[in-house]
């Protein structure tokens, strides 16, 4: 069993999802027919409770960031931006208060956002005391090729939505849902991951270039991710985005769930592998899960069990006097109740030869010296990778 539940995972995250949308769609209908809601913010004329269609926002062609179109201090509330273009445009110290964009491009050299919100956090209807709203913005359908730099980014919701070369730095992002989308070449710089939810999402590089640290918490959660062509070179992206993320959590001191996406790095490794690393990797995997699976060495231990006490019926036992060895020629004319037996025999010298206190009624003849000695050395390695493994989660 995995410290991480992925289905239940799922089901809470898009349930928080179907809550979040309901929220953001009940106080945008409030603030719409109330503007005095939104008396705390200084509502932009030009956007503000507005739906606005097939317009661009910022210059046309591709600029360098210093040539930016730069927009400071506007307040846009509730607005619905539709199939708008947003090219070569810096956002300073603006709010976007509820606002939605369906199926827009943020393209030419890019959108820089700079210390703004797209958050409104506390409540407006009265008493508000202790109360959040927790209104936040809405990304569906759109193509994001943005820099988000110091914003009070919580609670976004991201549907559907393709980043290309984008980045999140110094920002709080809190809560954020991306859901059906893809995430190409994004970078993460110390910012606030905590309660994130990436669900069903193509992630092609995911990197983390902290100077300080990026924070996560129990409730952050990482979908595991699609796989869409199955070569060893997305393989290998895949794996190496598990592994970031791994160290991200070890980084926060979570090491449970360091140890998951640790143990699925190295299942989605294993993929890329030659054929011996592959068949070192898969024994890794067989004997303790990667060092993440204690029961697994239980597993194990009990098909080695079978597998000698098999072994045996082959090679020879002894069982009260009576010598008892199979050949192949041997099935067609033993009668079932008699293999059970005997197998029953194999398996209980078995079981005392790898567990290393001997036997009883059956023992090993000349011929069965050899196998017994590796199962001895079996037996006592297994019990040192059960013990090692179990003794390591248990620490954390």
């Amino acid at each position: 069993m995995s410290y991480i539940n992925f289905k239940e995972e799922r089901a809470a995250a898009k349930e928080q999802l179907k809550k979040r949308k309901e929220n953001n769609h009940e106080i945008s209908k409030n603030m719409i027919k109330n503007k005095e809601c939104s008396n705390e913010f200084n509502a932009d004329n030009q956007y503000s409770y507005k739906t606005i269609c097939n317009e661009l926002l910022g210059k046309k062609g591709i600029e360098n960031e210093n040539e930016f179109l730069e927009i400071k201090n506007k307040d846009i509330v509730c607005c619905r931006f539709i199939q708008c273009k947003f090219n070569n445009v810096k956002f300073k110290d603006c709010k976007f208060i509820g606002c939605i964009f369906d199926k827009c491009e943020f393209g030419g050299g890019g959108v820089l956002f700079e210390n703004c919100s797209f958050l409104k956090e506390d409540s407006s209807i009265k008493p508000s005391l202790n109360k959040k709203d927790n209104f936040s913005c809405y990304f569906t359908k759109c193509n994001l090729y943005v820099k988000i730099l110091g914003c009070n980014a919580g609670f976004i919701i991201f549907e559907e939505s393709v980043f290309n070369t984008s980045s999140f730095e110094q920002s709080d992002m809190s809560s954020i849902i991306i859901i059906h989308s893809e995430l190409n070449r994004t970078t993460i710089i110390d910012s606030n991951l905590s309660g994130i939810k990436v669900l069903n999402t193509y992630i092609e590089d995911l990197e983390f270039r902290d100077k300080q640290k990026s924070k996560l918490d129990e409730k952050s959660f990482f979908d595991k991710l699609v796989i869409r062509k199955k070569t060893r070179d997305e393989y290998e992206g895949i794996y190496t985005i598990y592994e970031n993320l791994a160290d991200k959590f070890k980084e926060n001191n979570l090491n449970n769930n360091f140890g998951e996406y640790y143990y699925i790095c190295k299942t989605v490794q294993s993929k890329t592998l030659k054929l011996l690393p592959r068949i070192e990797s898969y024994l890794y995997w067989f004997t303790c899960g990667y060092g993440e699976r204690p029961w697994y060495a239980l597993i194990s231990s009990l098909v080695f069990v079978m597998l000698f006490g098999i072994a045996y019926l082959f090679t020879g036992l002894n069982v009260e006097g009576e010598l008892v060895k199979y050949t192949l020629g041997t099935f067609k004319s033993i009668p079932f109740g008699n293999f059970i037996k005997d197998l029953g025999d194999g398996i209980n010298l078995s079981v005392g030869v790898f567990g290393g206190v001997g036997w009883s009624s059956s023992e090993p003849t000349s011929m069965s010296y050899i196998l017994e000695n590796v199962e001895v050395v079996v037996g006592v390695v297994m019990m040192g990778i059960g013990i090692g493994t179990l003794v390591r989660k248990v620490v954390r």
